[in-house]
């Protein structure tokens, strides 16, 4: 199944650079309203050197109306990068589950039944992932990208900087956070590829479909040393039961596929994937 898994590889890699694609347009949206906002305050308030300086706007609650202007909009901007991230997430996992059951069912000479219902979909895109559920860590972005913001302008201001270097300020922040939204989708989006795999071979499993599986690295130089070690544990030449765990021995990780073995160091950017064999139909 080694070709058939490197061709959903592909489709799901396509997949989650449209999601970063859209990402990127709600991003850009938000940072057009952000500076459109800081605009009508410099519009206000600057001075004739078109300085908004801090003293300034501690007059008159000025400083703590745009701070709630620019926690509100932001707020309502971050929703629709939230959805497509979940909508990103939510294909990569449903691709993997249908094509990893076409695949099997066409291997083991058999049609391979079973769905994935909207409940355990929720589930597995829940699954906490270093202590914390995907919805959680979208709030603790949106909520930190605020802070930063925020403390950017005021930066700005105590500096006296100008209209368009508090605007470079503000685009460098979203561009970080952007970043960091992109870390998430293609950890969450590999770790949903996995276990939308592993959903699908449980049903075969079920089936009497008797299957083994093993570890495939990247193969470039990105690749972590603990998983060039996985690599060779769990090689071709030494596949393992599918119901068993990966185990690495040096993080003390432990999962049923990469990106799943529990440890950060293991989980987060991991691009290895599991290669599953079918040996024999009961």
């Amino acid at each position: 199944l080694e070709r058939d898994f490197d061709q959903l590889d592909r489709q799901i890699d396509r997949l989650l650079r449209g999601t970063e694609r859209n990402m990127g347009r709600e991003y850009n949206s938000m940072l057009r309203r952000l500076r459109n906002k800081i605009g009508d305050f410099f519009a206000q308030y600057a001075d004739s050197d078109d300085r908004l300086t801090l003293q300034e706007m501690m007059k008159y609650e000025r400083l703590d109306k745009l701070n709630r202007e620019v926690a509100k909009l932001t707020r309502e901007s971050y929703t629709p990068i939230a959805r497509e991230i979940r909508k990103g997430l939510r294909s990569s996992l449903t691709t993997s589950f249908d094509s990893t059951k076409e695949a099997v069912g066409e291997a083991a000479g058999r049609t391979i039944r079973g769905v994935l219902k909207d409940e355990t979909v929720n589930e597995i895109l829940q699954t906490p992932h270093s202590g914390l559920k995907l919805n959680r860590r979208l709030q603790r972005r949106r909520a930190d990208v605020i802070d930063r913001i925020q403390e950017t302008l005021t930066q700005g201001m105590r500096d006296g900087e100008r209209y368009r270097s508090m605007a470079t300020r503000l685009k460098t922040e979203l561009e970080d956070d952007m970043v960091k939204a992109q870390r998430i989708i293609r950890t969450e989006g590999h770790r949903v590829q996995e276990e939308g795999k592993r959903k699908s071979l449980e049903y075969a499993s079920n089936q009497g479909v008797v299957m083994v599986k093993y570890w495939k690295n990247s193969s470039d130089e990105r690749v972590r040393d603990k998983h060039e070690h996985m690599g060779e544990k769990y090689s071709q030449d030494n596949a393992i039961p599918f119901e068993d765990d990966f185990i690495n021995d040096i993080s003390g990780g432990r999962g049923p596929a990469p990106g799943q073995l529990g440890t950060p160091e293991d989980d987060i950017n991991c691009r290895c994937v599991a290669i599953y064999e079918v040996q024999e139909v009961e």
